[in-house]
C-alpha cells in the first residue's frame, strides 16, 4: 500500500466503516490485514514504547536508540495517517486509533513471535528438516552466507534452502518459512512485510572504463549494452517503459532467469543491469549508475499459522528478521539510501563478500590507471 494514503482512504478502499472523525472501526480481520502491510519492526517498536509508556524506557529494554524508536513509530504513524501516541513530560499515552493499532500489534506479537510450544515439538513439512523458500538471488547472495548462524541453532536439524527463479512464487506447500515479493493471499499463512529492496543500475569498473558512464536512459539505450533478468514474477515490461519497445540492435546482449548468471556477466564487463542496492555492499567491483530512477519492491515473510508455536519456526523467523534488520543493513529500509552513503567497512563486519573471487583481475595498459586511482 502507498504510504501517501491516509488511514481513512485505506479504510474506504477496504470497505471498512469510518467514524465521523475519520477513524476506521476495524473488526479483527480487517485490522490484521492492515497491520500486515506495515513493517514489522515498526509495530514492534510501537509495542515496546506502549509497554514502557516511555521512549527512553523502551530504548533501555530493547537496546535500541531513542531516535530509532521515534523514527519507527513516526513512520508507523505516517502509514496510519493519524497520531498513535501523545507525548508529554511524563511519557506517552495512546490516542483512540493508537489503542486499535496496539491491540492488533499485541495479537500479531503473540501469534508470530511469542507462541508457546504445546509439548508436541516442531510442526514441519518434513520431520527433521526446516525448509526455507526464497528467490535464487536472495538465497544465493544474501541468505547463504548466514546459514551457518542458523545451523548453529539447529544441531539436530537439516536446513534446506529451496530457491526459486519465480520472484512472486508462493512456495507455502513446499516450505516451512518463505520469502516472496508478492503478498501471499493464503489465509492460513502468517504474513509480514520484513524489508524493502531498492534496485539500481550497476556496471563493472572495467565496463565503465571502456564505455563511459551513461547519463540518461536515452544515452544508455543508444550507446551501451544491457543484460536482462527475465522470468516468472519479474516484470520484464519495465524495460520497455525505460528504453522503449523497439530496442536498437546489440542493446540487449544477454537474457537469463538466473540472478547469478546476470551477476557473472555484469561483473565481467558484458553490460549493464539492475540489481538490489545491497549488491554494492557485497561487491565493491560493481559501480552504481546514478540515472534518476530506481525501483522498490516489498519483501514478504510467511509461514504456516498452524506451526506458529514450533520452536524451529520461531527461530527461523527471528533469523530472517535479523538478516533484513534495517539498523544493521540500511539498504533494506523503506527510505532509499544511495550505495555511496552506505556505512564504511568498519560497520559492515557481518556483510560477506561471498563472490569477490568471481571478479576478473583487469590488466590495464601501461600508463592507464584503474578507476579511482588517477
Amino acid at each position: 500500500m502507498s504510504a501517501e494514503r491516509t488511514l481513512a482512504e485505506r479504510a474506504a478502499i477496504a470497505e471498512i466503516p469510518v467514524s465521523e472523525h475519520g477513524v476506521p472501526r476495524w473488526n479483527t480481520h480487517q485490522a490484521r490485514a492492515f497491520a500486515e502491510g506495515v513493517r514489522w519492526d515498526d509495530l514492534r517498536a510501537f509495542l515496546a514504547v506502549c509497554d514502557a509508556m516511555s521512549f527512553r524506557a523502551a530504548a533501555t529494554s530493547t537496546a535500541l536508540a531513542v531516535n530509532t524508536l521515534r523514527r519507527r513509530v513516526e513512520r508507523l504513524e505516517q502509514e496510519v495517517g493519524a497520531p498513535l501516541l501523545r507525548r508529554d513530560v511524563n511519557g506517552v499515552t495512546l490516542t483512540a486509533i493508537g489503542s486499535q493499532v496496539l491491540a492488533v500489534a499485541r495479537d500479531m506479537h503473540t501469534s508470530a513471535d511469542h507462541g508457546r510450544g504445546d509439548g508436541q515439538g516442531d510442526i514441519l513439512i518434513k520431520p527433521g528438516e526446516v525448509r526455507i523458500g526464497c528467490t535464487e538471488g536472495l538465497g544465493t547472495f544474501w541468505l547463504t552466507p548466514r546459514l551457518m548462524t542458523l545451523q548453529d541453532q539447529f544441531p539436530d536439524l537439516t536446513i534446506s534452502l529451496q530457491q526459486t527463479y519465480d520472484a512472486g512464487a508462493d512456495q507455502s506447500r513446499d516450505v516451512d518459512v518463505g520469502l516472496t515479493f508478492n503478498r501471499p493471499q493464503n489465509p492460513d499463512l502468517v504474513r509480514m512485510r520484513v524489508a524493502v529492496l531498492h534496485f539500481m543500475l550497476f556496471a563493472s569498473q572495467d565496463y565503465l572504463r571502456r564505455n563511459g558512464t551513461p547519463t540518461s536512459f536515452s544515452d544508455l539505450r543508444d550507446n551501451h549494452r544491457f543484460i536482462e533478468q527475465a522470468g516468472p514474477g519479474i516484470n520484464s515490461e519495465l524495460g520497455a517503459n525505460f528504453f522503449g519497445a523497439e530496442l536498437p540492435p546489440g542493446f540487449l546482449t544477454i537474457r537469463s532467469n538466473s540472478a547469478l548468471s546476470v551477476y557473472w556477466a555484469v561483473i565481467h564487463g558484458a553490460g549493464i543491469s539492475a540489481f538490489p542496492t545491497y549488491t554494492r555492499a557485497i561487491s565493491r567491483d560493481l559501480i552504481p549508475i546514478t540515472i534518476p530512477a530506481h525501483l522498490r519492491f516489498d519483501l514478504w515473510l510467511y509461514y504456516h499459522a498452524s506451526a506458529r508455536n514450533s520452536p524451529s519456526i520461531r527461530t527461523t523467523v527471528e533469523w530472517i528478521k535479523d538478516a533484513f534488520d534495517e539498523e544493521k543493513y540500511p539498504w533494506f529500509a523503506d527510505e532509499f539510501v544511495h550505495p555511496d552513503k552506505f556505512p564504511g567497512a568498519d560497520r559492515q563486519a557481518s556483510v560477506v563478500k561471498l563472490y569477490e573471487d568471481m571478479t576478473p583481475r583487469v590488466q590495464y595498459p601501461p600508463g592507464v590507471l584503474p578507476p579511482g586511482k588517477a
